[in-house]
């Protein structure tokens, strides 16, 4: 975790640490380019140094822009000390400088995203660097090469040769770098398939490697055999792993040049960087391409699927907030008569198969309709509110359940362990509601009161739901006729 916070703070702003180690990496890019990809005549098949400006620009979106473009231009001229002079390195460097900037203001006017992680964003980056930046590049280091260093071979074959390595630098070396320095969301799970194609492509490596004019005992052999392969590392393996594979076989093949192997036959040495060139572009075109387009297509089937469930997400709350208000009563937000028919059906079974005693009470508020006659519809309906409240806070339990029963009726479910228990609750309710002190002119008690017929019954084979509700409805009845403000017990043995 430390490592990751280390480096998620390393990779935010470019700090000192970065500042200092930028030059070094550009300089041995550019000593590694010196070295694997210039042919004994001079002839550079790729140029690697400008992406790392480039990668460093688009990764930090340009923050300090003009001190890693001091630091990395110091680096260029340096290293290109030994084969130019100073005065050349630095026009040669400043070309390098113009060509990344550009690069990058193109990149960022036209939106794309740096991370290059969509077929859009590498079409862009592909037309604003290896296309216009490098051919800009290319026809000012001609004319530097001609004008300055004295050069012979004709302008348009410097001004091509210095366009196409540069491009190809920027199309292997850029989307590496940028590959590397960001977080990767998902790890590829390896398989054997997997083994089997790195094995494969090992083997055609070596195989490549090991050839000599591009052929051995009489079979051709070039490197245009590891495209197929690196198609299925790309599809397999993602961006990071395929970025690495082709900057690792595009500087080999430039290495074999530079040694005499020769990898595309015993052609002259402008035709074997062309088709050197022409092997890297396609290259990328499908490694990096067809990585780009995966990742793609993946990013974007996480996306669907995370709307997916997002909006199953909002479905499922809105069918439970549509299931809440279908089972609520709209006047005192306690269940209603639909969710207490429900409720009591399932209390019912498991107290018939648990062999538990279940209590059913109806409770009716006494004389409504003379406090509706006395105080109006709309204090009523307060009184009805105010009554359900209170019965809601009577529930002491989590398997206690209140609802309105209909009109200015309400039900309680309980789970009780006897007759003693059943009535003190109930009486309890029925204190509480006159100890609302709810004002009732027309009443003998002067105070809103409610009568309770209670129910207790561990259900049986001979025994039915219906006749459970009419049995306490009977003793509300009684209740009522008794006196009202009161409570009475049902004589269950007529539930049948």
């Amino acid at each position: 975790m430390l490592v990751m916070i280390k480096r998620e703070k390393f990779w935010r702003q470019p700090g000192w640490l970065f500042c200092l180690l930028l030059p070094l990496f550009h300089f041995a890019s550019v000593k590694l380019t010196f070295f694997c990809a210039v042919t004994p005549e001079n002839a550079v098949v790729v140029w690697l140094p400008n992406a790392v400006l480039l990668a460093a620009l688009l990764r930090f979106r340009g923050q300090r822009a003009p001190l890693l473009a001091a630091l990395t231009f110091t680096s260029d001229v340096l290293a290109n000390l030994n084969a130019f002079p100073w005065y050349e390195a630095v026009l040669l460097s400043a070309v390098n400088l113009l060509e990344v900037t550009i690069t990058y203001q193109l990149m960022r006017r036209s939106g794309a995203s740096p991370r290059l992680h969509r077929l859009k964003d590498l079409g862009q980056f592909i037309l604003a660097g290896p296309v216009f930046g490098a051919m800009l590049a290319g026809l000012l280091a001609a004319a530097v090469l001609q004008q300055v260093g004295g050069a012979t071979t004709s302008y348009l074959t410097l001004a091509r040769v210095w366009w196409f390595g540069d491009g190809l630098g920027l199309l292997i070396y850029t989307p590496l770098l940028l590959a590397y320095t960001q977080s990767q969301h998902q790890r590829p799970k390896l398989t054997r398939w997997d083994d089997a194609a790195l094995a494969t492509t090992l083997l055609l490596a070596v195989a490549v490697l090991s050839a000599h004019g591009g052929e051995i005992d009489g079979v051709s052999v070039t490197p245009t055999l590891l495209l197929p392969a690196v198609a299925v590392i790309a599809f397999r393996f993602g961006v990071r792993l395929t970025t690495l594979l082709v900057a690792l076989i595009s500087l080999s093949t430039a290495m074999m040049m530079t040694t005499g192997l020769k990898p595309f036959g015993d052609v002259p040495i402008h035709l074997e960087v062309v088709r050197a060139q022409e092997f890297i572009l396609t290259l990328c075109i499908i490694g990096i391409g067809f990585a780009v387009v995966l990742s793609e297509l993946q990013t974007r089937e996480r996306e669907l699927e995370s709307r997916v469930r997002e909006r199953t997400r909002e479905l499922e709350q809105s069918n439970s907030r549509l299931a809440d208000i279908s089972a609520t009563d709209g006047l005192t937000g306690i269940a209603n008569r639909r969710r207490f028919d429900e409720t009591l059906a399932a209390e019912w079974s498991r107290a018939r198969r648990n062999k538990q005693p279940l209590m059913l009470a109806l409770l009716d508020v006494d004389l409504f309709k003379q406090y509706n006659d006395c105080y109006g519809h709309q204090s009523g309906d307060d009184a009805l509110r105010a009554v359900a409240n209170e019965l809601a806070r009577q529930m002491r339990r989590g398997s206690d359940f209140v609802a309105r029963y209909g009109g200015e009726e309400f039900a309680v479910i309980a789970q009780s362990a006897n007759e003693e228990d059943a009535l003190a609750m109930a009486e309890s309710i029925c204190a509480a509601i006159a100890a609302l002190n709810l004002p009732h002119a027309t009443s003998p008690f002067n105070v809103l009161t409610a009568s309770i017929g209670v129910a207790l019954i561990t259900p049986g084979e001979q025994h039915s739901i219906p006749s459970l509700i009419k049995t306490a409805d009977v003793a509300l009845y009684r209740a009522k006729q008794l006196g009202r403000n009161r409570v009475e017990q049902a004589d269950v043995t007529s539930v049948a």
